[in-house]
């Protein structure tokens, strides 16, 4: 990030100076006061259980010498500039407004239920072949994170590709202003987050809440084979529509496309363009993902081998769909999240590279924040793994849902928790198995990949 001057930070935040010199600028802006560097602005945030004040001088002890407060009666260390703002976090969120506008390149936002964070590294990859590109790292995609990500935008680089995530209607609308995209890009509507957001149509109003900013030049790119996105051309008049999809006729669209143990081979048309291109991971909705990629690749007039060299960069996050190799045991840790539409793709996986394999196993345990769906979810998930899985591990209380769908299709065994579901492999895994292992975060199912490499040796 330039450097902000302190009348500068005064001006946008409408702040007071309650001490210090109006000489200092900063460099960055953190809220973690043990992350603080010389020239950082501290920000605390006063948040459910911990009061970002409290550590003041903490962040001075590390470096920091100018920060915001929201509360001016208090000690501060005599070496600090400290700014008053009625609100430290509108005050952060106005100055991460600031840098974004200061420069003029596109940005490009990212939500959906499934696969936001694959599209956003997918097309981080493919666009970095030929700009320099800002794209969101970790789970910096909320109200706290998507500030700290534009604070990160200097004046090298060329595009930005921001991830936006939600748990509530409204959580996008908190910090769209900010991002300001030029392209907002919805993967998919599905049931994440059903057990606060209640309906479906609750879930496609919170995602379309990215498109809010979008001018008569924006561009919403959108999943064209999701029956709820599908409305947006129909409801919209202020800004360009343009789809991708598998099924009838998109602005980008699938042809043909193959899924095999070596990835994808996808047949993709674009106007007057008719290509091919491979990718490295299997399963069709990693055909959606890449063709976000390849159509935000072309919009920023991408040679195909550009293209194809980003799909070739890609590297999952962690623990999204990493596939490696324990002493003949293959194993794809998908843990880091679930959904029922993500399950369902990640037992397409299991059941497209175990073509290879003598058995196919899945450990799946509890999808959380389902409310009253949860049940016939899970229930239905177990249904779909009959013929995917050969041995389901099913872990948690709703997992024993998944164990129900599954009964008299393989073996099945139920556990409580990852610990369990580690235990159970130990005993039952054997050389020249696959192993799926998915389940929401929550539920710590990474954890189980100790227990195969123990197993392994």
């Amino acid at each position: 990030m330039e450097s902000i001057s302190i009348d500068e930070i005064l001006n946008i935040t409408q702040g007071e100076l309650l001490q210090g010199t109006r000489s200092a600028a900063i460099t960055n802006v953190a809220i973690d006061s043990r992350k603080i560097k010389n020239n950082d602005l501290y920000v605390p945030i006063v948040g459910e259980t911990n009061n970002g004040h409290d550590y003041i001088s903490q962040a001075c002890s590390n470096g920091g010498r100018v920060c915001l407060s929201e509360e001016k009666n208090r000690p501060f260390p005599a070496e600090m500039t400290v700014i008053y703002a009625a609100s430290t976090l509108a005050a952060m969120k106005a100055l991460a407004g600031f840098n974004r506008h200061r420069y003029n390149i596109p940005v490009i936002a990212i939500t959906g239920s499934s696969g936001k964070t694959t599209t956003k590294d997918l097309v981080a990859a493919v666009l970095s072949q030929k700009y320099d590109t800002l794209k969101t790292e970790g789970n910096f995609n909320n109200e706290y994170g998507i500030p700290q990500t534009l604070f990160n935008l200097g004046p090298d680089h060329q595009i930005a590709v921001i991830e936006m995530g939600m748990d509530h209607l409204g959580d996008i609308s908190k910090s769209i202003q900010l991002v300001d995209p030029d392209i907002s890009v919805i993967t998919n509507v599905g049931l994440s987050h059903i057990e606060r957001l209640k309906t479906q149509e609750n879930i496609y109003l919170a995602k379309k809440e990215i498109l809010q900013t979008l001018s008569s030049e924006g561009i919403a790119y959108i999943n064209g084979d999701d029956d709820f996105l599908k409305k947006i051309t129909a409801e919209n008049s202020r800004y360009q529509v343009k789809t991708f999809g598998l099924h009838g006729e998109h602005t980008v669209t699938a042809r043909n496309y193959s899924s095999t143990q070596a990835g994808l081979e996808i047949e993709v048309e674009w106007e007057d363009r008719n290509e091919v291109y491979t990718f490295n991971y299997p399963g069709e909705h990693n055909v959606y993902n890449c063709l976000v990629a390849i159509g935000l690749g072309y919009f920023y007039e991408m040679t195909q081998s550009d293209i194809q060299r980003g799909l070739d960069a890609f590297v999952p996050s962690g623990n999204r769909m990493d596939i490696f190799t324990v002493a003949e045991i293959k194993v794809i840790n998908d843990s880091y999240n679930a959904n029922p539409d993500a399950m369902r793709a990640s037992l397409d996986v299991l059941a497209t590279l175990g073509r290879d394999y003598k058995r196919k196993i899945a450990i799946l345990g509890d999808m959380l924040e389902m409310g009253e769906y949860g049940p016939a979810a899970h229930l239905e998930v177990g249904r779909y793994a009959r013929d995917k899985a050969d041995i389901l591990i099913g872990v948690g209380k709703l997992g024993q849902e998944i164990c129900r769908g599954y009964e008299n299709a393989g073996q099945v065994y139920q556990v409580s928790d990852a610990l369990a579901a580690g235990a159970c492999l130990k005993e039952i895994v054997k050389s020249e198995d696959i192993i799926l292992i998915k389940a929401s975060r929550g539920m710590g199912l990474e954890r189980v990949i100790d227990f195969i490499k123990e197993g392994g040796q």
